[in-house]
């Protein structure tokens, strides 16, 4: 007999010694989600592609055993085989013009002309108006084929993940749809999504060097300025001095080789293209309405919810990861709120979640730690040389 009010311990049956105790489960529970995560991303629906299939049994397979062993390692290396074997499975799936367009933007500046006069009557009428920064057009200048420049990095940043073990994030990345089309299909978000991750990690030990960061960042591609206004709100005012300073050396030779109104006209050519309602808030409302509704009210209401959302961040973002996710918002809204978007806008935005996903959610402590913890090790030094800003 136990003497009253005595705590009454709970029989482990034959569970193994390590999920007997508290941590032991708590961290089976984090592999075990991070797993049933990536089954559910990698499950085909409709007609089934033979990889996908074979993913979704390996993982369900590694989910079994871990009931049993322990699989954080397992998981890391089926999930990153998962992401890179999907990945080459899916090139020559998707098309995208963003890549062709850049290509002949490149040829357009080798020979003398004005990349931003794509689209126009002075310079390849036919073609699609070049939109982006100059820094797209010296990033993929020294490659030949600039999709292979998008599916490596897209490599990279999987691998990266995978050492730097964090579960959750490493499964969204490596198995979620928008970025397994988007890694290949000619699209250029992975490369903006790589170049504002490294702006938002200087930005945590540097605020100044982080603005700078941010705008090489928007000099690729400019919706990474969705996270100005946020990280001025954080870092202060005198972030945007290193941001104006570095955005002058970077757009400069470009406004005075091809002139603001050039730029400018080309971006603006861009938006009129667009002739129907796509992955927007204007689509979802003419599936509900069953009516075709004006491109100029959605295209204004994205610029006015985006600003709300940039001045609002301004008054109060106080925090590092308050200004990452400021800038989401004012990234989702002003980007999906309009009249046209496309999914791969979410391959840009991929990176910075995937990578801070697990921080968020409190499970970044069950990381798998790999012999001698590269991971770790990078991540103190880093701290001792240039402290993470509180």
């Amino acid at each position: 007999m136990s003497a009253p009010g005595a705590r009454r311990r709970q029989p482990q049956g034959d569970l193994p010694g390590w999920l007997g105790s508290p941590e032991g489960r708590r961290r089976a529970t984090v592999v075990g989600g991070a797993l049933l995560l990536g089954v559910l991303l990698a499950m085909p629906v409709g007609a089934a592609r033979p990889s996908a299939l074979l993913h979704t049994f390996v993982l369900l397979a590694v989910l079994g055993l871990g009931l049993r062993f322990r699989v954080a390692g397992l998981a890391v290396a089926a999930l990153l085989v998962a992401g890179v074997h999907l990945r080459l499975d899916m090139i020559g799936v998707g098309y995208s013009d963003v890549l062709d367009t850049t290509r002949r933007a490149i040829e357009v500046a080798l020979a003398g002309g004005n990349p931003y006069d794509l689209g126009t009557a002075l310079q390849s009428p036919e073609s699609p108006p070049f939109p982006y920064g100059p820094l797209a057009l010296l990033w993929y200048l020294p490659f030949g084929d600039p999709r292979a420049v998008e599916l490596t990095i897209s490599f990279v940043i999987l691998a990266v993940l995978a050492v730097r073990g964090r579960l959750v994030g490493l499964a969204l990345f490596a198995l979620a749809p928008p970025l397994l089309l988007t890694a290949s299909d000619g699209s250029n978000d992975h490369s903006a999504g790589l170049l504002l991750l490294g702006a938002v990690l200087v930005a945590r030990r540097n605020p100044l060097w982080g603005a700078a960061a941010l705008a090489g960042a928007a000099c690729f591609k400019p919706y990474a300025l969705a996270w100005l206004p946020p990280l001025v709100g954080w870092a202060g005012v005198s972030a945007l001095a290193p941001f104006a300073l570095a955005s002058a050396v970077l757009w400069g030779p470009a406004i005075l080789l091809w002139g603001l109104g050039s730029i400018l006209g080309s971006i603006s050519r861009a938006e009129q293209i667009h002739t129907s309602s796509y992955y927007s808030l204007a689509q979802a409302l003419e599936g509900l309405t069953r009516q075709a509704l004006p491109p100029a009210l959605f295209n204004g209401l994205r610029l006015v919810l985006g600003g709300a959302l940039a001045a609002l961040s301004l008054l109060w973002v106080r925090s590092y990861h308050g200004m990452l996710l400021a800038g989401l918002f004012i990234y989702l809204a002003t980007l999906f709120a309009g009249y046209w978007s496309t999914f791969a806008y979410f391959a840009a935005i991929a990176p910075l979640v995937c990578w801070h996903v697990d921080e968020w959610l409190g499970v970044a402590w069950a990381r798998v730690r790999w012999p001698g913890d590269p991971a770790g090790r990078l991540t103190a030094a880093l701290d001792r040389r240039w402290p993470v800003r509180q």
